[in-house]
C-alpha cells in the first residue's frame, strides 16, 4: 500500500524543473508527471476523434437514426372544412340622430387676494471669530507654558564625510544577509576550506559571506570510490537539481531518509568522481564537522540563500587550508 500511495502522490505532484537559458540564467517550470501528461493527451485525442466522427456522420446513417416523432411533424396537415354561409339577416332602419344640446357656461367669480403683511427687518447674524496664533520655534531656554518644561531643540543630521559612493560594495568585512548584493552584478565563485569547515561566497575575488559546512568524514584528498573523502582542486557546477524529494540510505540501520539532500543539489565536475556536489541536510547538527561521504553539506536556509548566486559553470575551489 505504501508503494501505491507513493506512486499516486508522485503521479499527481507538480515537478519543479530548472531549464538552462544560457549565460548562467535558469528558469523554473512546473510540469506534471510524464505518465499523467500522456494520459491527458490520450483522452484529448479520443475527445477530438468523437467530435470529428459526429460532425462527419453520413446523411443515410443520420436518417436511419432519426426518431419517428420527427417524421410525424413533417407530414402535411389535413385541410380545414369550408366555412358555412351566414344566414339571411333582415335590414334594420336607421334611427335619426338627436342633435346634442349645448351645456350652460358657469359664471366666473373674480378672485380676491389678501393684502400682504408688512415685512419685518432682518436681524444681522453674529458669527464668533476665532483668533489663531502662529507657533514659533523655541530655543533651549524656552519653556512650555502648560507643562512648564524645557523644550529641547531639533538636532540637525550630521553631514556625510565618507567620500566613497553609496553604492560601492565594502569588502573589508563580510556582509550580513540584509546587505547582500544583487546576484546579477559581478562574477561569483565559491571557495571551500575543508580544515575550517567554511564555504566563502566570492565576488570578483573579494569575500561576500561565509557559510558553515560539513565535509567528508575522512581527511585528505579523495583516492577511491567510497573512501568518504572530499576531493580538492578547482571544479565547476555542472547542474543544479531539485532534491526536495530525494532519499538516501546512510547504512546506519535507519533505512532511506527523505530530505537528506535538502532543497537543491549542485553537482560538480569532480575530475572523474561521480556524485560529488553541494547540497542541504536533514541533520543540521553535523555542520562544522567531518560527517559526509564526500559531498559538501550546508544548512537548508543557507543553501536557499546561496542558490540565488549559484549558476551553471560557476567556479568552485576546494582546498585543505
Amino acid at each position: 500500500m505504501d508503494t501505491i500511495r507513493d506512486f499516486l502522490k508522485d503521479l499527481f505532484t507538480l515537478r519543479t524543473v530548472w531549464i538552462d537559458r544560457g549565460q548562467g540564467r535558469w528558469a523554473v517550470k512546473k510540469r506534471l508527471h510524464p505518465l499523467l501528461r500522456g494520459l491527458i493527451g490520450t483522452l484529448a485525442l479520443i475527445a477530438v476523434a468523437v467530435v470529428y466522427s459526429e460532425i462527419h456522420t453520413p446523411a443515410s446513417v443520420e436518417a436511419e437514426t432519426k426518431p419517428a416523432i420527427v417524421t410525424a411533424f413533417t407530414e402535411p396537415l389535413p385541410k380545414a372544412p369550408p366555412a358555412a354561409k351566414p344566414a339571411f339577416v333582415e335590414p334594420v332602419e336607421p334611427v335619426p340622430a338627436v342633435a346634442p344640446q349645448p351645456e350652460p357656461v358657469p359664471e366666473i367669480m373674480p378672485l380676491v387676494f389678501p393684502e400682504p403683511a408688512e415685512a419685518e427687518e432682518p436681524q444681522p447674524i453674529v458669527v464668533p471669530v476665532r483668533t489663531q496664533t502662529r507657533s514659533r520655534v523655541t530655543l533651549p531656554s524656552d519653556t512650555d507654558p502648560e507643562t512648564d518644561r524645557i523644550i529641547p531643540p531639533v538636532k540637525p543630521k550630521p553631514k556625510r564625510t565618507d567620500s566613497r559612493p553609496r553604492t560601492a560594495l565594502r569588502t573589508d568585512t563580510l556582509l550580513r544577509p540584509e546587505r547582500m548584493p544583487n546576484p546579477s552584478s559581478g562574477k561569483y565563485s565559491l571557495h571551500i576550506n575543508k580544515r575550517t569547515h567554511i564555504l566563502t561566497l566570492m565576488r570578483d575575488g573579494e569575500p561576500v559571506k561565509e557559510y558553515g559546512i560539513a565535509v567528508g568524514r575522512n581527511p585528505g584528498d579523495k583516492q577511491r570510490v567510497g573512501d568518504c573523502r572530499t576531493p580538492t582542486g578547482s571544479f565547476k557546477i555542472t547542474m543544479i537539481q531539485d532534491a526536495s524529494t530525494w532519499t538516501h540510505d546512510f547504512h546506519d540501520g535507519k533505512g532511506k531518509i527523505k530530505g537528506a539532500y535538502g532543497p537543491y543539489f549542485m553537482r560538480l565536475d569532480a575530475k572523474g568522481w561521480q556524485g560529488i556536489g553541494i547540497h542541504g541536510t536533514h541533520a543540521p547538527e553535523s555542520i562544522g564537522t567531518n560527517a559526509t561521504e564526500g559531498c559538501i553539506r550546508l544548512n537548508n536556509a543557507d543553501l536557499l540563500e546561496l542558490r540565488r548566486y549559484a549558476y551553471r559553470r560557476m567556479p568552485v575551489i576546494i582546498s585543505e587550508l
